[in-house]
């Protein structure tokens, strides 16, 4: 029976610890497959943030671009052009095109490293301390201060949380996440907050936070990305999207009372597009998910074990209902 929602399986022992909990959403993507073709076309690839409070130039992301579609792969340091998603005992890439003069491209990652570097970070250390006499404090960024600086000491206030009491303390965090890491187009050198800020302490809200600016080791992220040609237009996009990505198409009129009930309320504004059950697996969500392919790399003992305490995740699937396209995720806990 479901109530508000969710539904206890009969014969299982719903929350009571009998079972795993499971958790049906979706998310409307378009209503046409055009558009949902469109949805996951990137504008400008230069329009995705590096993994930093500081985005690198769009100059040097640019560089990336066009190493990635000159040479078919390029590696990028704290960068994410695209990105795959937990599905079950695997993984599967979300979805990111990108058009090319000479066609539509899928860029798609394909591994990830970790090195160390050595690097300045700048950051505003909360103190209780009333500043000495002789300190230099401000409350807005000296005149003096590049533009790159001054975003540079608005982000590490931001990292202070200022108006809370008290603030943060930079203090209970490790290097290099205290503060604002200098990365590439970010030179030391040509900053003035690095090696000895211009001044002691910096005043916000009230209260007193004394400058810093520390050299260590930071561990950088290495993406590496490949792009596919997968069609010569849009129009072509739409067919690759057609055969390749969809996962299941689910026709109201072929289907079963329960499982529509469980795809009405997965859809229902109302309901929050989400539907729960909990104890063994209803039928009829059996049914969806294996039209889903995610019966296929479910795992033999889904949701939480002592090995994955934090259970199974499908994070995406795509598929359309109702005349609707949806993307789904399933969580088992």
């Amino acid at each position: 029976m479901a109530v508000g929602g969710s539904v206890v399986a009969a014969g299982c022992g719903g929350t009571d610890g009998g079972g795993p909990t499971y958790k049906l959403q979706t998310n409307p993507v378009a209503d046409s497959l055009p558009a949902v073709a469109r949805r996951y076309t990137a504008a400008a690839l230069t329009d995705v943030s590096a993994l930093h409070q500081i985005d690198y130039p769009e100059s040097y992301k640019q560089q990336l671009i066009t190493e990635l579609f000159e040479t078919g792969s390029v590696t990028a340091p704290e960068l994410q052009f695209s990105f795959r998603v937990e599905f079950g005992t695997e993984t599967r890439p979300y979805p990111r095109f990108a058009e090319r003069e000479d066609g539509v491209y899928q860029v798609v990652p394909t591994g990830r490293t970790e090195t160390t570097e050595q690097r300045w970070a700048f950051y505003l250390d909360y103190t209780e301390s009333t500043p000495a006499a002789d300190a230099q404090a401000v409350s807005s960024p000296p005149s003096s201060l590049s533009e790159r600086d001054r975003q540079i000491l608005a982000a590490a206030a931001d990292n202070t949380a200022a108006s809370r009491s008290p603030p943060l303390d930079a203090d209970d965090t490790t290097f290099p996440y205290r503060g604002v890491t200098y990365h590439r187009g970010m030179e030391p050198e040509a900053s003035a907050l690095v090696p000895e800020p211009p001044f002691d302490v910096f005043e916000s809200e009230g209260n007193y936070f004394r400058a810093r600016a520390e050299r260590g080791t930071a561990t950088v992220r290495q993406f590496s990305f490949a792009a596919e040609q997968v069609a010569d237009d849009p129009a072509g996009l739409v067919d690759y999207v057609d055969t390749t990505l969809v996962d299941a198409r689910f026709d109201r009129d072929s289907l079963s009372p329960p499982v529509t009930d469980v795809l009405d309320t997965a859809t229902a504004v109302s309901e929050g597009r989400l539907y729960t059950e909990s104890g063994g697996m209803s039928d009829a969500l059996t049914t969806i998910t294996d039209q889903l392919g995610m019966q296929a790399a479910m795992p033999e003992v889904p949701g939480g074990t002592e090995e994955n305490p934090s259970g199974t995740s499908f994070d995406w699937s795509l598929c359309r209902y109702d005349g609707g396209w949806y993307e789904v995720a399933l969580t088992v806990r």
